[in-house]
């Protein structure tokens, strides 16, 4: 197959990515947002294997009939022949790679993991992110088995899905999403103001909420803030107690608890060992 068309939905939208270098079994391309071009909000399938990587939150993400949040940090992967796409046009930065499923299955086989299946996000690591960027710059394709090897590596340790299919379509709930997306930076905004934007009463918005997004709001919430926090991180210069302000949070604590909580490391464990 062609795996550039795997990028997107047709070649159209594939064109608004920044960078792509494709061979015959691996395929990477960059896409940054521009305001006068966005990708369009799409759903597909293909035979090979997809990992995207968000350098920016992507508010809604389809995964067969699951709804989630992409956080900044982590790399979310794509098995073959699974329906998925985006809810909103793409107004985020990220790295998308595809690969043949035959030579990724074969890597599997080398490294003992021939039965195991991509179940969830994982966190991406700085080796993963020093290949990609050796391997865009040099295009050395001895790199290419590399990158393979530590996404599957990294990404089949883990065994429980995240991603929770909704069992109702809630046509209120995307209004309610994107005023908490646009919102969100606001360290007074409550769950209540968003639950106003949902048409429905404060205590079935968040039950609503719980099952389209299979998370609860403030757990969501707390995705989007601590999604911005990990891009201000990589900037050195910034304390966290400035993070944490600038991350839509009142005090560090608040904002050292709720990381420790969802991301199970503290950020400054997350600083040394990630960024």
């Amino acid at each position: 197959m062609n795996l550039r068309m795997a990028h997107g939905l047709n070649e159209e939208e594939i064109g608004t990515y920044t960078k792509i270098i494709t061979t015959n079994v691996f395929s990477i391309a960059e896409y940054k947002s521009n305001a006068k071009r966005k990708m369009s909000s799409f759903t597909h399938k293909h035979e090979a294997y997809e990992f995207i990587i968000p350098f920016n939150t992507i508010p809604l993400m389809h995964y067969e009939n699951a709804i989630y949040i992409g956080e900044v940090g982590y790399c979310y992967p794509v098995n073959p022949n699974v329906m998925h796409g985006i809810e909103f046009d793409l107004d985020s930065n990220l790295i998308d790679i595809v690969i043949d499923i035959k030579y990724l299955d074969e890597i599997k086989k080398e490294l003992g993991f021939e039965n195991k299946y991509f179940y969830t996000r994982f966190l991406v690591s700085k080796e993963l992110i020093t290949f990609i960027q050796i391997y865009v710059i040099t295009k050395n394709e001895e790199l290419i088995k590399k990158i393979v090897s530590t996404l599957i590596n990294d990404g089949l340790s883990l065994d429980k899905d995240a991603r929770k299919p909704d069992k109702k379509y809630f046509t209120n709930m995307n209004e309610s999403i994107i005023y908490m997306m646009n919102n969100y930076l606001d360290p007074d905004l409550t769950i209540e103001d968003i639950s106003k934007h949902s048409n429905y009463t404060y205590t079935y918005f968040t039950k609503a909420f719980k099952r389209y997004m299979g998370d609860t709001p403030i757990n969501h919430l707390n995705k989007l803030r601590l999604s911005k926090a990990k891009e201000l991180m990589k900037n050195k210069s910034l304390s966290l107690e400035q993070i944490a302000k600038m991350s839509g949070y009142k005090t560090q604590s608040n904002f050292s608890e709720a990381f420790k909580r969802i991301v199970g490391i503290s950020p400054i464990e997350y600083r040394k060992k990630y960024l």
